[in-house]
């Protein structure tokens, strides 16, 4: 009899968020050189084996990340078999000879599809009944989060459903993954997830539900998948250490358990609600025992361990919650990651996406939807609607109350208010009645800018000794938390709680105080050209790293300019110790919010401050010079204060001198502002 999987606890989570993190850092420091020197840094917890092994992490999804509405595929099936026929001999085959779960939704699509037309019905079906994109599922929001911030590589999908889908859509750019459902897909992807140009993949190995021809739940269709796609999964878990993160998979798919016998060493944690089946991890065992060289125990043999598989604490817990305490584990493990600069991994909140689920999704809508299970017309019309309110209600709290709708146009609110519009024909609330919902009114001394409703605000702070501030164009308008999540939920939920207020305040209160922007890595097409070899920073950690690396060890005679919105990451101590001492310190601001507390932080005549008027600063520039050499600088565009950003590193002398000459520009420019 074989031993069942390791009870392992919750230390599962931490050894789980050790290599996501290590991941993490190995992407966000792409230059091996940089990688030795933080490796020379004295950094509590560093996890040096884990960064430079050759790993990849993987998340792959299974029908237990739909929980929330697996009633609908319960009933899709159930209908379908009315009309075909429940055919019990063939499921019994596809138990003893397949090892397929006879009451799995899958398996029963199986039985069902014995002919040609029986099979173009059965994907004519679920084509209509799982194209949908709402309501949101926390398990998705969460697993977006942790690709687009690269915690891991890509995702493996069995699902036909797109909820998935539209979490990706709403967290990445276009540009910034690559989703694979079918041969055409393949084409110029890169495959090594170390490689420069690599984007994180999203793979739905059995088709998706908007491409009828694309769906794959036949054994035979198994054997037929794409080459192109098998291949690109292959690569994927060629390596010599792979952490696969399961999401309510039974990892029944015997595609896929040949597949897990490639890499080197494995690590499966499963984040499911059910066990996985004894029968699936023994034909694992097998699978991973015939690619090493080693034959299948018998009877009298050596006994099994399974000592891939890791099994999370509490299995009643569905996969939001696994997900949410894995999230949890992975804040508090960054933390511990400390060097005498300062905490090298910051992993960001992950409250937005709580407070999108618990106010928008399933649970939270009425009426026919709750009775069946089912999303109708009108379900999606209401959705839609309040999800562009509460993004547009988020959108202004990034930007603390001052927002200009040129960037807006391509964020989240414009595209759901563009897909609520359609759905009505036209009709509906007005873009100006959504703004207004969500606390925003136009500006009346600025064209195309939003700003926070005025009884909506928090008080304005005391007026500090920089004279721009008194200047309109110079402040921003944050919103008081408290009065924003009132009016916004009561605009969204009905009926809501207190509960649902208080997590919207804690979200709103967080996004003012966090920082505003976003990374995208393949948005910009100017530095390729503008410079002469850029590295374009892919994560927030990355920013930090490199800007770590041009402040280590100066001098107090080299100088240091620096073009930031508020100036106020160069309160943080780490940074405030590096620099305060230099002999040139300019700073060239765009709101001067932060300006008595700068002056604080660096006392003496030794900081410059001056402020440009916010929609003519659009250069944001971190440069470091070796006495009056230019040397390095970190560099990034945001016109008009868009939330988007794509940041780059440059240490080639020529590009860092170009942008010393930008730098003065505008520091002429900001000089005659104050005249």
């Amino acid at each position: 009899m074989y031993p069942t999987d390791r009870e392992v606890g919750t230390e599962v989570y931490s050894q789980l968020a050790n290599a996501l993190i290590a991941r993490h850092i190995r992407v966000s420091a792409q230059n091996s050189e940089v990688r030795d020197w933080l490796a020379e840094q004295e950094i509590d917890h560093y996890p040096i084996d884990l960064v430079e092994s050759r790993m990849r992490c993987i998340i792959v999804v299974g029908a237990g990340a739909s929980a929330p509405l697996l009633a609908r595929g319960d009933d899709l099936a159930t209908r379908l078999e009315g009309v075909f026929g429940r055919d019990t001999v063939e499921l019994e085959r596809l138990k003893l000879v397949n090892n397929l779960d006879p009451d799995a939704f899958e398996t029963r699509l199986i039985a069902i599809s014995k002919t040609p037309d029986a099979a173009r019905q059965v994907k004519s079906m679920i084509a209509q009944e799982y194209n949908v994109h709402q309501p949101t599922l926390l398990a998705y929001e969460l697993i977006a989060h942790l690709l687009k911030h690269r915690f891991v590589d890509a995702i493996v999908s069995f699902n036909f459903d797109e909820l998935l889908d539209r979490s990706l859509d709403d967290e990445l750019a276009a540009t910034e993954y690559r989703r694979i459902v079918s041969e055409r897909d393949c084409k110029d992807v890169q495959p090594n997830a170390d490689a420069t140009d690599y984007v994180p993949l999203y793979v739905k190995l059995h088709g998706t539900a908007s491409e009828p021809d694309s769906l794959r739940f036949t054994p035979e269709s198994y054997y037929t998948l794409p080459a192109e796609m098998v291949n690109i999964v292959q690569d994927l878990l060629h390596v010599d250490r792979c952490v696969i993160v399961n999401v309510g998979s039974g990892l029944a798919s015997f595609d896929f358990q040949r597949l897990l016998g490639i890499p080197r060493n494995l690590h499966v944690y499963d984040l499911s609600f059910a066990d996985i089946d004894p029968n699936v991890q023994v034909k694992i065992d097998e699978e991973r025992r015939r690619s090493n060289g080693n034959p299948a125990p018998g009877d009298d043999g050596p006994e099994r361990t399974f000592d891939w598989l890791h099994k999370c604490a509490n299995r009643r817990d569905e996969c939001n919650e696994h997900l949410k305490n894995l999230c949890s584990v992975l804040d508090d493990e960054a933390r511990e990651i400390v060097s005498p600069v300062g905490q090298l991994v910051r992993f960001r909140s992950v409250r937005r996406h709580e407070v999108v689920a618990r106010l928008l999704g399933p649970g939270s809508h009425s009426g026919h939807h709750i009775a069946t299970g089912r999303w109708t017309q009108q379900d999606e019309i209401d959705y839609l609607r309040k999800r562009a309110i509460l993004e547009l209600s988020f959108a202004g709290a990034k930007a603390r109350g001052l927002i200009s709708l040129v960037p807006l146009a391509r964020d989240r609110p414009a595209r759901y208010y563009e897909l609520y519009k359609h759905r009505m024909d036209g009709h509906g609330m007005s873009w100006t009645s959504l703004c207004s919902a969500a606390g925003l009114i136009d500006s009346d001394t600025i064209p195309d800018v939003l700003e926070s409703v005025p009884h909506l605000r928090s008080p304005p702070p005391m007026p500090a000794e920089y004279t721009e501030e008194d200047d309109p164009t110079h402040r921003l308008h944050e919103f008081s938390p408290e009065a924003l999540a009132h009016h916004v939920v009561r605009r969204i939920k009905n009926p809501s709680d207190e509960d649902d207020v208080a997590t919207l305040q804690e979200t709103i209160d967080e996004l003012q105080h966090l920082p505003d922007v976003e990374l995208h890595t393949q948005d910009d097409r100017v530095c390729s050209k503008a410079f002469k070899q850029p590295i374009t920073l892919r994560t927030t950690s990355a920013l930090k790293i490199y800007t770590w690396l041009m402040i280590d060890n100066l001098e107090p005679e080299d100088h240091v300019y620096v073009s930031a919105e508020t100036g106020g990451w160069l309160l943080e101590d780490a940074i405030t110790r590096r620099i305060k001492d230099q002999e040139k310190l300019k700073v060239l601001l765009a709101f001067g919010i932060d300006v008595t507390r700068l002056r604080e932080a660096y006392p003496g005549r030794n900081l410059k401050l001056r402020c440009l008027n916010p929609w003519h600063h659009n250069r944001h520039v971190t440069i470091v010079c070796k006495r009056d050499r230019p040397i390095r600088a970190i560099y990034f565009a945001r016109h008009l204060r868009t939330p988007v950003i794509t940041a780059v590193y440059l240490d080639s002398i020529r590009d860092v001198a170009h942008l010393v000459k930008t730098f003065d520009a505008r520091w002429r420019e900001a000089e005659r502002c104050r005249r």
